[in-house]
């Protein structure tokens, strides 16, 4: 029996394609038609919703909200390089891995002890951690009353009360299933609990009624390496369930791994202190697109599947699994994991970001009408320098060089500066060619600016680097507007007028920045506009490509009502609220692509100069 679908989707099964190939023995189709930025599914009722080890503490085990004192706040927001919400939460670490991540938990623990947290621990293990009553009660009946007891096991054996989410997870379905030696013949399951179990024994093949969630056992077992962490994660995952280690159990329990480890969907979102797996039945047959059509977000317990470029009835849906930007061997070696090798346009020719750019669908294209990146010429010709455009297999050579590069020897200055300038030499010819969307060129300049930012002396020149990013990377890679990693590019730049505004209103920019075109730019905008045209932008493309409760759209929201108690500038607002409500709006629309958008391009104008000087060894001409 399939797995209950919604409405908008429905199962295509390829009978000429076996499970073991590789290829699309399934697949999800549209039962309608959808639009860029539609929503095509929700998934409310996953089979598994764990925080990970090092979140268990800080974030609700059942709603999973962070803890209050857990999410960034307005002056701590940086963002880390773009991570899309791909499967495969945990590679099998090793045991030294294990110990190492021992530690790390023990540190976190500590620090959470520090602060002050709204989440309640359950009574009876300590361990899991609770938002109020309401999730406690529900996250019992979704599984904890038997890993309570499992986790009182971990605490007298190993002196630890929390287990990686791999052992947890896997715990989790066997104590459901079998129940523990200690409760079986005791009826407790009812209702919601009854189907919980149900919905496990047919996902897991408990029952061999279906087809189940698919494993590739075999293909993790030709990682010799890979497979020996498999049976001790699987042997653990027993033991602490309270089972008997018995063979069957045990070859049962790895099994269960492989299919988490192959469908469990990564809720990792630094920047806003989510963390976790989520698998659903349903959601897990989305097949994977270097080209896709969909994306998925996630709020809480709940996943979104939305459209990302228009979608046909009957055509099947997409996303993707790993960073579609990397080169091909990269993307590879990153899909190697899940035992299939990709055959869309963008692998098959072997297609750069920029060519995949200029075959987006002119729907996606005109979106950017309200974005930073106005300029839609820009992506559908790009300004590349065509004799001195890089090679595919250049590019390739390029980023097997950068990833070989060794990190920098401390967390100093001179340390980070150095390995900056290795990089920065590395990406001269994607520089020299003026393709600043091929990786790893962007994640460098990102890197830079993220560090920036929290430097007394570099803070003003990661703008410009924000900027130059939102306009000339971003929008290249990830062409729709309202994808959560673009719409976070643009706040991290209100971020940053927030500080250089500061410092323009108490003369302190001057002691920052020694730039004479970034002091005159900054000098002479109306930031605050900046900063308020930005927000609405911030909400407006986050309503479309995210929850209404994603953490940067709650932080965009409180921003902008701050700005909107200032007095004095009510007219200046009134054009940036026309341009928000109707973006061909005569008024609205002068008033911002004068004071708004001119002065980011101006910004974004000075970042190559600022890095030539700071990592390539020109100097800064003002």
């Amino acid at each position: 029996m399939p797995p209950s679908l919604p409405p908008n989707l429905r199962i295509h099964h390829d009978a000429t394609i076996s499970r073991s190939s590789g290829g699309k023995h399934r697949s999800l189709l549209a039962t309608t038609t959808f639009l860029p930025g539609d929503r095509i599914a929700t998934f409310s009722d996953p089979l598994l919703a764990l925080p990970d080890g090092a979140t268990m503490r800080s974030a609700c085990n059942y709603c999973l909200r962070p803890a209050s004192s857990t999410l960034p706040s307005s002056s701590s927001f940086q963002p880390k390089p773009y991570q899309p919400p791909h499967k495969n939460h945990f590679h099998q670490p090793s045991p030294s891995a294990l110990a190492a991540q021992q530690q790390q938990q023990q540190k976190e623990q500590q620090k959470q002890q520090q602060q002050k947290t709204d989440l309640k621990a359950c009574t009876a293990c300590k361990a899991a951690v609770y938002c109020n009553p309401v999730c406690q009660r529900a996250h019992w009946k979704a599984g904890h009353r038997g890993e309570c007891a499992m986790f009182k096991r971990v605490k007298e054996s190993a002196g630890q009360d929390w287990i990686p989410t791999p052992v947890r997870a896997v715990a989790l379905v066997l104590t459901a299933v079998f129940g523990s030696e200690n409760e079986k013949g005791k009826d407790k399951e009812k209702g919601k609990e009854k189907e919980r179990v149900e919905a496990y024994k047919q996902a897991f093949g408990f029952d061999e009624k279906g087809e189940g969630l698919e494993g590739n056992v075999e293909g993790f077992k030709r990682d010799a390496d890979g497979w020996r962490d498999v049976e001790m994660m699987g042997t653990a995952a027993v033991v602490y369930s309270g089972l008997k280690p018995e063979e069957e159990v045990v070859e049962k329990a790895k099994e269960v791994l492989c299919m988490i480890q192959t469908n469990a969907f990564n809720r990792l979102d630094p920047d806003t202190g989510m963390a976790g797996i989520f698998l659903d039945a349903g959601l897990a047959m989305v097949n994977h697109s270097c080209v896709p059509n969909a994306f998925i977000g996630f709020d809480k317990r709940t996943a979104v599947l939305r459209a990302e470029r228009p979608i046909q009835e009957g055509e099947e849906i997409t996303i993707s699994y790993i960073d579609t930007a990397l080169p091909k061997s990269a993307r590879y070696e990153a899909l190697r994991q899940y035992h299939f090798q990709c055959h869309c346009p963008r692998c098959t020719d072997d297609l750069d970001v920029y060519q995949v750019c200029q075959t987006t669908p002119p729907a996606v294209i005109r979106l950017n009408t309200f974005s930073l990146q106005t300029d839609l010429t820009k992506l559908r010709h790009p300004a590349i320098d065509t004799p001195r455009k890089v090679s595919q297999s250049e590019i390739e050579t390029i980023h097997k060089q950068w990833l070989a590069l060794p990190p920098a020897a401390s967390d100093d200055e001179k340390d980070h500066l150095k390995l900056a300038q290795a990089r920065w030499a590395l990406c001269q010819p994607l520089i020299q060619a003026k393709m600043w969307g091929i990786e790893p060129l962007p994640t460098t300049i990102l890197e830079l600016a993220t560090r920036w930012q929290t430097s007394y002396h570099m803070v003003v020149y990661a703008l410009p680097l924000m900027c130059f990013l939102a306009l000339e990377c971003d929008p290249i890679k990830l062409v729709a507007p309202f994808l959560r990693w673009r719409v976070k590019g643009v706040l991290a730049i209100v971020k940053l007028l927030m500080v250089t505004g500061e410092f323009t209103a108490s003369g302190e920019l001057a002691n920052r920045c020694t730039h004479e075109g970034i002091l005159g730019t900054l000098a002479m905008a109306d930031q605050v506009s900046m900063c308020e045209a930005l927000l609405r932008l911030v909400v407006y493309q986050g309503g479309v490509g995210a929850s209404e409760e994603w953490e940067v759209m709650r932080e965009a929201r409180e921003l902008l009502a701050d700005l909107e108690t200032l007095r004095g500038r009510e007219q200046e607002s009134r054009l940036v609220r026309l341009w928000a409500r109707d973006w061909e709006d005569v008024e609205g629309g002068a008033f911002v692509e004068e004071m708004v958008l001119r002065p980011v391009r101006t910004l974004a104008g000075f970042a190559v100069e600022g890095l030539e000087a700071m990592v390539g060894g020109k100097s800064l001409e003002g």
